[in-house]
Protein backbone atom coordinates (compact mmCIF):
# COMPACT_ATOMS: atom_id res chain seq x y z
CA UNK A 1 0.00 0.00 0.00
CA UNK A 2 1.57 3.45 -0.90
CA UNK A 3 1.54 5.65 1.86
CA UNK A 4 -0.32 8.71 1.47
CA UNK A 5 1.04 12.41 1.61
CA UNK A 6 1.02 14.76 4.91
CA UNK A 7 -0.55 17.86 2.89
CA UNK A 8 -2.31 19.65 5.61
CA UNK A 9 -4.12 23.34 5.18
CA UNK A 10 -1.38 25.64 5.41
CA UNK A 11 -2.01 29.47 6.35
CA UNK A 12 0.98 31.82 5.63
CA UNK A 13 0.80 34.88 8.31
CA UNK A 14 2.95 37.74 7.31
CA UNK A 15 3.01 41.08 8.49
CA UNK A 16 4.21 43.84 6.44
CA UNK A 17 4.98 47.42 6.98
CA UNK A 18 6.78 49.36 4.08
CA UNK A 19 7.27 46.48 1.96
CA UNK A 20 6.59 47.48 -1.43
CA UNK A 21 10.26 46.31 -3.14
CA UNK A 22 9.63 43.09 -0.93
CA UNK A 23 5.71 42.14 -1.04
CA UNK A 24 5.89 41.09 -4.26
CA UNK A 25 7.93 38.32 -4.44
CA UNK A 26 7.22 37.49 -0.71
CA UNK A 27 3.56 36.27 -1.51
CA UNK A 28 4.95 34.82 -4.94
CA UNK A 29 7.67 32.76 -3.62
CA UNK A 30 4.75 31.54 -0.63
CA UNK A 31 2.50 30.86 -3.29
CA UNK A 32 4.45 28.92 -5.21
CA UNK A 33 5.68 26.49 -2.08
CA UNK A 34 2.00 26.17 -0.69
CA UNK A 35 0.80 24.79 -4.03
CA UNK A 36 3.39 22.15 -4.20
CA UNK A 37 2.38 21.34 -0.62
CA UNK A 38 -0.84 21.51 0.37
CA UNK A 39 -4.49 21.38 -1.09
CA UNK A 40 -5.75 23.55 1.55
CA UNK A 41 -3.63 26.78 2.05
CA UNK A 42 -3.68 30.86 2.52
CA UNK A 43 -1.69 33.08 2.80
CA UNK A 44 -2.98 36.04 5.17
CA UNK A 45 -1.31 39.50 5.09
CA UNK A 46 -1.23 42.21 7.25
CA UNK A 47 -0.32 45.87 6.36
CA UNK A 48 0.27 47.24 8.96
CA UNK A 49 -0.83 51.21 7.89
CA UNK A 50 2.08 51.47 5.45
CA UNK A 51 2.83 54.91 3.89
CA UNK A 52 4.37 53.66 0.68
CA UNK A 53 1.68 52.08 -1.00
CA UNK A 54 2.34 48.60 -0.06
CA UNK A 55 -1.14 48.09 0.88
CA UNK A 56 -2.95 49.43 -2.42
CA UNK A 57 -0.04 47.10 -3.73
CA UNK A 58 -1.56 44.00 -1.99
CA UNK A 59 -5.12 44.82 -2.90
CA UNK A 60 -4.12 44.74 -6.26
CA UNK A 61 -2.68 41.33 -5.91
CA UNK A 62 -5.21 40.06 -4.15
CA UNK A 63 -7.66 40.63 -6.78
CA UNK A 64 -5.97 38.52 -8.98
CA UNK A 65 -5.05 35.66 -6.43
CA UNK A 66 -8.12 33.92 -4.28
CA UNK A 67 -5.72 32.33 -1.79
CA UNK A 68 -4.30 36.01 -0.49
CA UNK A 69 -6.23 37.40 2.23
CA UNK A 70 -5.09 41.29 3.27
CA UNK A 71 -5.89 43.12 6.49
CA UNK A 72 -5.60 46.51 6.66
CA UNK A 73 -4.63 48.64 9.74
CA UNK A 74 -6.03 52.54 9.58
CA UNK A 75 -2.95 53.60 11.71
CA UNK A 76 0.58 51.20 12.69
CA UNK A 77 -0.19 49.23 15.59
CA UNK A 78 3.15 47.43 15.42
CA UNK A 79 4.90 44.19 14.54
CA UNK A 80 2.70 42.03 17.91
CA UNK A 81 -0.73 43.38 17.11
CA UNK A 82 0.07 42.64 13.20
CA UNK A 83 1.13 39.18 13.87
CA UNK A 84 -1.80 38.41 16.25
CA UNK A 85 -4.53 39.99 14.09
CA UNK A 86 -2.78 37.72 11.16
CA UNK A 87 -3.27 34.73 13.44
CA UNK A 88 -7.09 36.02 13.95
CA UNK A 89 -7.66 35.46 10.05
CA UNK A 90 -5.65 32.06 9.72
CA UNK A 91 -7.87 29.15 9.43
CA UNK A 92 -6.21 26.25 8.35
CA UNK A 93 -4.65 23.40 10.70
CA UNK A 94 -1.47 24.66 10.61
CA UNK A 95 0.01 28.47 10.92
CA UNK A 96 3.23 29.13 8.96
CA UNK A 97 4.69 32.81 10.52
CA UNK A 98 7.65 34.60 8.40
CA UNK A 99 8.64 38.19 7.71
CA UNK A 100 7.25 39.86 4.11
CA UNK A 101 11.05 40.68 3.46
CA UNK A 102 12.57 37.36 2.26
CA UNK A 103 14.36 36.15 5.23
CA UNK A 104 14.09 32.92 4.23
CA UNK A 105 14.15 30.75 0.88
CA UNK A 106 10.18 29.80 0.88
CA UNK A 107 11.27 26.28 0.09
CA UNK A 108 12.22 25.90 3.27
CA UNK A 109 9.28 25.71 4.79
CA UNK A 110 8.42 22.42 3.35
CA UNK A 111 10.96 21.39 6.34
CA UNK A 112 8.49 21.93 8.94
CA UNK A 113 5.73 20.48 8.00
CA UNK A 114 6.80 16.50 8.00
CA UNK A 115 7.66 17.32 11.49
CA UNK A 116 4.06 18.81 12.29
CA UNK A 117 3.33 15.15 12.90
CA UNK A 118 5.27 14.54 15.80
CA UNK A 119 5.60 18.14 17.67
CA UNK A 120 3.15 21.04 17.88
CA UNK A 121 5.54 23.91 17.42
CA UNK A 122 8.62 24.08 14.93
CA UNK A 123 10.78 26.96 15.27
CA UNK A 124 13.34 28.20 13.03
CA UNK A 125 17.35 28.54 14.34
CA UNK A 126 19.65 30.92 11.53
CA UNK A 127 22.62 29.27 10.21
CA UNK A 128 23.73 32.20 8.98
CA UNK A 129 23.86 35.53 11.33
CA UNK A 130 23.00 39.04 10.36
CA UNK A 131 25.52 41.40 8.62
CA UNK A 132 25.53 43.99 11.90
CA UNK A 133 27.62 43.36 14.40
CA UNK A 134 25.45 45.65 16.79
CA UNK A 135 22.65 43.50 15.35
CA UNK A 136 24.62 40.23 16.38
CA UNK A 137 25.21 41.71 20.00
CA UNK A 138 21.60 42.35 20.58
CA UNK A 139 20.47 39.40 19.53
CA UNK A 140 23.19 37.07 21.67
CA UNK A 141 22.36 39.28 24.16
CA UNK A 142 18.32 38.97 24.08
CA UNK A 143 18.09 34.57 23.17
CA UNK A 144 20.94 34.57 26.53
CA UNK A 145 18.49 36.44 28.80
CA UNK A 146 15.20 34.45 27.36
CA UNK A 147 17.03 31.34 27.90
CA UNK A 148 18.36 32.07 31.56
CA UNK A 149 15.62 34.09 32.49
CA UNK A 150 12.49 31.50 31.42
CA UNK A 151 14.21 28.28 31.08
CA UNK A 152 13.65 28.31 27.42
CA UNK A 153 15.80 25.86 25.38
CA UNK A 154 15.63 27.73 22.06
CA UNK A 155 18.61 28.98 20.63
CA UNK A 156 17.12 31.90 18.72
CA UNK A 157 14.48 33.25 19.90
CA UNK A 158 12.79 36.07 17.40
CA UNK A 159 13.91 34.41 13.90
CA UNK A 160 11.02 34.72 11.79
CA UNK A 161 10.58 31.34 10.79
CA UNK A 162 7.78 29.75 13.44
CA UNK A 163 5.15 26.40 12.24
CA UNK A 164 2.17 26.55 14.93
CA UNK A 165 -0.58 23.93 14.73
CA UNK A 166 -3.58 26.33 15.02
CA UNK A 167 -5.49 24.22 17.61
CA UNK A 168 -2.28 25.29 19.91
CA UNK A 169 -2.37 28.93 18.84
CA UNK A 170 -5.82 29.11 20.04
CA UNK A 171 -4.96 28.66 23.40
CA UNK A 172 -1.73 30.83 24.07
CA UNK A 173 -2.63 34.04 25.75
CA UNK A 174 -0.78 36.35 23.33
CA UNK A 175 -0.95 40.36 24.64
CA UNK A 176 2.51 41.52 23.66
CA UNK A 177 2.07 44.64 21.05
CA UNK A 178 5.53 44.42 19.88
CA UNK A 179 8.68 42.16 19.02
CA UNK A 180 8.41 40.06 22.29
CA UNK A 181 5.63 38.40 20.30
CA UNK A 182 7.89 35.86 19.16
CA UNK A 183 9.38 35.21 22.79
CA UNK A 184 5.80 34.87 24.24
CA UNK A 185 4.60 32.49 21.53
CA UNK A 186 7.08 30.25 22.26
CA UNK A 187 6.88 30.67 26.35
CA UNK A 188 2.94 29.98 26.36
CA UNK A 189 3.44 26.99 23.80
CA UNK A 190 5.74 25.56 26.44
CA UNK A 191 3.52 26.68 29.63
CA UNK A 192 0.76 25.23 27.22
CA UNK A 193 3.04 21.58 27.58
CA UNK A 194 3.53 21.81 23.68
CA UNK A 195 6.13 19.71 21.72
CA UNK A 196 8.10 22.48 20.51
CA UNK A 197 11.16 21.77 17.98
CA UNK A 198 13.84 23.49 16.80
CA UNK A 199 15.71 23.39 13.39
CA UNK A 200 18.18 24.99 11.12
CA UNK A 201 17.49 26.99 8.42
CA UNK A 202 19.54 29.78 6.23
CA UNK A 203 19.08 33.14 6.87
CA UNK A 204 19.04 36.02 4.33
CA UNK A 205 19.26 39.05 5.28
CA UNK A 206 17.29 41.83 3.98
CA UNK A 207 18.37 43.21 0.60
CA UNK A 208 15.58 46.17 0.17
CA UNK A 209 14.16 48.43 2.80
CA UNK A 210 15.24 49.58 5.95
CA UNK A 211 14.76 47.57 9.42
CA UNK A 212 14.12 48.87 12.57
CA UNK A 213 14.20 45.46 15.16
CA UNK A 214 17.29 47.01 16.05
CA UNK A 215 16.69 50.50 16.71
CA UNK A 216 16.59 51.81 20.72
CA UNK A 217 13.11 52.28 21.23
CA UNK A 218 12.15 48.54 20.00
CA UNK A 219 14.79 47.12 22.26
CA UNK A 220 13.57 49.14 25.00
CA UNK A 221 9.34 47.89 24.17
CA UNK A 222 10.94 44.47 24.15
CA UNK A 223 12.62 44.87 27.82
CA UNK A 224 9.36 46.40 28.98
CA UNK A 225 6.84 43.56 27.57
CA UNK A 226 9.09 40.71 28.52
CA UNK A 227 8.73 42.41 32.46
CA UNK A 228 5.43 42.39 32.04
CA UNK A 229 5.32 39.01 31.50
CA UNK A 230 7.16 37.97 34.07
CA UNK A 231 5.04 40.23 36.31
CA UNK A 232 1.79 38.62 34.85
CA UNK A 233 2.87 34.64 35.24
CA UNK A 234 4.67 35.22 38.69
CA UNK A 235 1.31 36.80 39.78
CA UNK A 236 -0.59 33.99 38.40
CA UNK A 237 1.25 31.59 40.10
CA UNK A 238 1.06 33.19 43.10
CA UNK A 239 -2.69 32.85 43.18
CA UNK A 240 -3.17 29.68 41.52
CA UNK A 241 0.12 27.78 40.93
CA UNK A 242 1.55 26.77 38.42
CA UNK A 243 0.05 28.12 35.45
Amino acid sequence: MVKEAYRPGISVVMPAYNEKDNIERAVESALKVLKDASDDFEIVVVDDASTDGTGAMLDRMAASIPALKVVHHDRNRKFGKTIRDGFAVASKELVFITDSDNPIDMEDMKKAIPLMKEYDFVSGSRLTREPSVKRIVYTAIYNFMIRTVFRLNVRDVNFSYKMVKRELLRKLDLRSEGSFIDAEMLLEAKRRGARIKEIDIMYYPRALGESTLASPSIIAKILYEMSKYMLRRLFQFGRSGPV
